[in-house]
């Protein structure tokens, strides 16, 4: 009966050591990307509510911060829609985000307009193209129909003329792909539609337009820093990053929730600082919440040139996006960049069967991992596979992510990192 008794303790202890808490990260993407959190962007103040709360988990999670508030402050150029929007064609009334975008790099305007068509027949007709170039276009918005473009030609005249080389009042691009949105540092004089064909009413000739945009030159936003210090080699660092700010709001009623990104992924790095800050590592554990990556990897980037400890310190940088997937595997971006840590991330993994398949991925810079990889750190960006494929939409919402392999991947996570802490650093 002892022996009985003794075997549950130590099984208990060893569970709790390795646990890890899908219900806790479930409960942050639900917070984080609720419309209290305004998208996570530069309206409302998005942003730093979202950095205020993840701050606040930190120090719930008794980590510490290389300074006062566990913040560093940058700034960014960023173009934002904060108040009414509307658009209508041929007095139908088109709803934001699920039948159209406004580019966003969109200026202001409101008003009555007439349209008139591009497509293929003008642009390989000289006359008419002629005809079409020599119009006062001040007036009117040009929509744009690519559906006939069969040549990459053809295809790259549609897509140039966003930039409206003919001085038209605005822009409206017919599509028949999903409506994916995104955040841009610039600003146009003028107004530029993505709309969905179907929802398009057929020869339209008058288009209502509402669209204000606000311009930031200098807005302030900031990253979100703690660590758990290392008890043996504290000097020498893993590092977790995931970004936190998502698109925000595109008018005053439309916000882009950003489950899956990347709520998903602070969801996963605030749980090992939970792991950790019970569990601490031979080296120390730093986590960073990047903010500005749908911006152009602002954050990171001011990071890597601006960093808090010695970025040769580092031993290894996991960075996580799009965690809210898994069931179909995970890819790792460099993972072909460093073979060894590679080699070792898939010997764990078909060790303990935790994953389908980890894919094999080069060099890119679609994440906050790359000005690190390109200052020397030894880096991975991983993100899950799977059946979720809300991006950059209003349809990136918490009751979307399900986590299918969350156990998995953080256990995955763990156990790579206690394989790299015991093993000798590179020089």
């Amino acid at each position: 009966m002892k022996i009985v008794i003794t075997f549950l303790v130590f099984s208990s202890c060893s569970f709790a050591i390795n646990a890890q808490d899908l219900g806790y990260a479930k409960k942050l993407v639900n917070i984080l990307a609720a419309p209290d959190m305004f998208g996570r962007g530069y309206v409302s103040n998005g942003d730093k509510i979202a950095a205020d709360f993840i701050k606040n988990e930190f120090v719930k999670l008794d980590l510490l911060s290389f300074n006062e508030d566990y913040f560093q402050s940058f700034s960014l150029e960023v173009n934002t829609f904060p108040t009414k929007l509307s658009f209508s064609a041929n007095d139908k009334m088109l709803i934001p985000g699920k039948d159209f975008l406004v580019l966003p790099f969109s200026g202001t305007d409101t008003g009555t307009y007439k349209t008139i068509y591009f497509d293929t027949k003008i642009w390989n007709n000289k006359r008419k193209l002629e005809r079409f170039k020599k119009s006062n276009l001040s007036d009117k918005y040009i929509i744009l129909d690519d559906s006939n473009a069969a040549s990459e030609i053809e295809k790259e005249v549609f897509k140039s003329a966003l930039t409206n080389p003919f001085k038209a009042k605005g822009i409206i691009k017919l599509t028949d792909n999903k409506l994916t949105w995104s955040v841009s540092q610039t600003e146009a004089e003028y107004v530029a539609f993505e709309v969905l064909r179907t929802e398009f009413p057929s020869k339209t000739k008058k288009i209502d337009v509402h669209v204000e945009n606000k311009y930031y030159t200098d807005y302030s936003s900031q990253n979100v820093i703690g660590y758990i210090k290392g008890n043996s080699k504290p000097d020498s660092f893993i590092v977790f990053t995931a970004h936190y700010d998502h698109l925000g709001h595109m008018g005053k009623n439309t916000y882009f929730p950003g489950a899956n990104d990347n709520a998903s992924g602070i969801a996963v790095i605030t749980d090992l600082a939970s792991h950790y800050s019970r569990n601490p590592s031979a080296y120390s554990i730093v986590f960073i919440a990047f903010s500005a990556e749908e911006a152009g990897l602002i954050g990171s980037r001011y990071y890597t040139q601006n960093p808090l400890f010695p970025l040769s310190n580092i031993r290894f940088l996991i960075n996580l996006d799009l965690l809210g997937n898994g069931e179909q595997g995970i890819t790792v971006v460099n993972g072909s960049e460093y073979k060894e840590e590679f080699l070792l991330l898939n010997k764990i993994n078909d060790r303990n069967n935790y994953l389908t398949k980890i894919n094999e991925r080069g060099k890119a810079a679609n994440s906050d991992h790359y000005y690190f990889s390109e200052k020397g750190v030894r880096c991975f960006f991983i993100y899950t596979l799977g059946e979720n494929k809300a991006y950059h939409d209003i349809n990136d919402k918490a009751e979307n992510v399900k986590f299918p392999a969350y156990d998995e991947i953080f256990r995955l996570l763990t156990d790579f990192t206690g394989s790299l802490t015991s093993s000798p650093e590179h020089k």
